[in-house]
């Protein structure tokens, strides 16, 4: 008798309080504390779809009347061979940067992992490339890189080579902006990697040695296989600001000598703000947000199997 009218005290007290709940409000606060987030990305959104509609428009500066002519622009510009040149400089200048920079900054964040004098040396200044204006660095290395009064020139001919063309030649053109760009975004790798070095128990390490297993031994079969997804989140990120880059490109090359340079960015820069081609323009931005979603897809595709794998 007295487990029962426990019971329905219970019970009894349970329905009291559900009846006397007040009705679920908004919690205002809230709501306005996210608005300032919502609204800067209604209006990213905005920008986006309206740059889309532009790609389908003849917008051209100083004509009165703006027509709908949905694909043209892009079939148009898939029949140039400066469309298709510009698609390989924008995927040359990424992947190698991007290759470029996970190697480097591995090499970097192995040595940090140390206490030789280099790694204390370095370790206060690693950040100093990623502190400064990309602008800054382009006239920087535009200064270094001339072929006749550069310090770089001068620095090769202490070694007994001979002149450098740098940006001045399309051939070596593409390769001086990738060496600007691993000098530039190389410790933001070395960093990244760096806290997945440290986040290692050092138990796996030692029971690594106990095995047998030698330095680079360790290296290959624990650590690199621990740090990978560290290497691939920093790799995303990278991929998407290379394949947008446009202030270190234009800085220094402008797009040239010739197109050797001319990335989509600043192709579609040259269209829209130098042609006066806004509709044109627009199109060539479509096409290269289109490029770097198809490859952060794959890249982030690529760190969850690699995640799964670690874990």
């Amino acid at each position: 008798m007295t487990l029962l009218s426990s019971a329905s005290q219970l019970t009894s007290s349970k329905d009291d309080r559900v009846k006397n709940a007040a009705p679920a409000r908004l919690d205002w606060w809230s709501i306005a504390a996210i608005a300032p987030a919502i609204a800067i990305l209604l209006g990213f959104l905005f920008l986006f779809f309206y740059g889309v509609f532009q790609s389908l428009t003849d917008l051209k500066f100083g004509r009165p009347l703006v027509h709908f002519i949905g694909l043209n622009n892009y079939a148009a510009l898939i029949k140039t061979d400066d469309f298709w040149n510009s698609i390989r400089a924008t995927l040359v200048y990424a992947g190698s940067a991007v290759l470029a920079e996970a190697a480097f900054g591995l090499a970097l964040a192995k040595l940090f992992a140390t206490e030789v004098f280099l790694a204390r040396v370095m370790r206060p200044v690693i950040l100093l490339p990623l502190v400064l204006p990309p602008m800054s660095v382009a006239l920087m290395w535009t200064t270094m890189m001339d072929p006749q009064n550069g310090i770089m020139n001068y620095l090769l001919s202490l070694a007994g080579i001979s002149r450098f063309a740098w940006i001045s030649d399309p051939n070596t053109a593409i390769f001086s902006l990738v060496l600007i760009d691993v000098w530039t975004y190389t410790p933001f790798f070395a960093l990244i990697i760096f806290a997945g070095l440290q986040g290692i128990n050092e138990e796996v390490r030692e029971a690594a040695r106990v095995n047998g297993a030698k330095g680079w031994a360790t290296f290959l079969h624990i650590e690199l296989p621990l740090i990978a997804p560290y290497i691939l989140i920093a790799a995303v990120f990278r991929l998407i600001e290379s394949l947008n880059q446009f202030d270190i490109i234009f800085g220094t090359t402008q797009g040239g000598p010739g197109n050797s340079t001319s990335v989509l960015s600043v192709r579609a820069y040259i269209t829209a703000f130098q042609n006066l081609a806004f509709g044109r323009g627009a199109a060539l931005m479509v096409v290269n947000w289109m490029i770097v979603l198809v490859g952060t897809f794959a890249m982030v595709k690529l760190w969850r199997f690699v995640r799964l794998r670690v874990s």
